[in-house]
């Protein structure tokens, strides 16, 4: 994927996707395996299958601390990876933004508010979006402290700079010092990546 000019946004998968409906789309499309890496949470290490097809690589993705499986293609440009991932879409029927938005606003226990805050995280798009930005706030401001830690790697997923001043209060003035902890670990890998750009 290095080569790769053009990638898509993360299309988080329902629970009941896994890798062999990925795999079903994949052969459907004549499309090789071509690399397989096992997940471990322990050692951070997302787990992978990538397909390739001509001009576009299929990636299904377990990310290693979430264990949420999604999808992304890759290549030489958006015109040779559209069309491609408009039919792996269509067929694995992903999460849109605005039906994670809705299950985030309903759920009513500490657990899906952390899981829906890690899936809308990881479906973000690369540029900032009001309504991500405002679920994972809330989860970050959340009162059970699982959910907190959980809209931190949320905040991850998305690279944006803009949660770095919520993460900074949270670093400073959280109860729990996991959760501190976490933030400031975080804050520390944005300035690092902040100082090599």
């Amino acid at each position: 994927m290095t080569a790769d000019r053009y990638v898509t946004r993360r299309h988080v998968l329902r629970p009941d996707v896994t890798a062999d409906h990925v795999d079903e789309v994949a052969r459907s499309l004549d499309w090789p395996l071509v690399h397989q890496q096992d997940r471990d949470r322990e050692a951070g290490v997302d787990g992978q299958l990538i397909w390739q097809g001509p001009e576009v690589s299929l990636h299904y993705i377990v990310d290693a601390t979430s264990g949420i499986g999604y999808v992304l293609l890759a290549g030489k440009d958006e015109e040779a990876v559209e069309p491609a991932a408009r039919q792996v879409v269509a067929r694995l029927a992903p999460w849109t933004l605005e039906e994670l938005f809705a299950a985030f606003d309903k759920a009513d226990t500490a657990r899906d508010r952390a899981q829906f805050a890690l899936r809308i995280g990881l479906a973000a798009p690369k540029d900032f979006d009001e309504g991500v930005f405002r679920r994972i706030g809330a989860a970050l401001s959340d009162q059970e402290p699982k959910v907190r830690y959980a809209g931190l790697w949320a905040s991850t997923y998305t690279g944006w700079t803009e949660f770095v001043p919520v993460m900074e209060n949270i670093a400073l003035n959280d109860p729990e010092e996991y959760v501190r902890s976490r933030a400031a670990s975080i804050l520390e890998a944005f300035r690092r990546a902040g100082e090599q750009s």
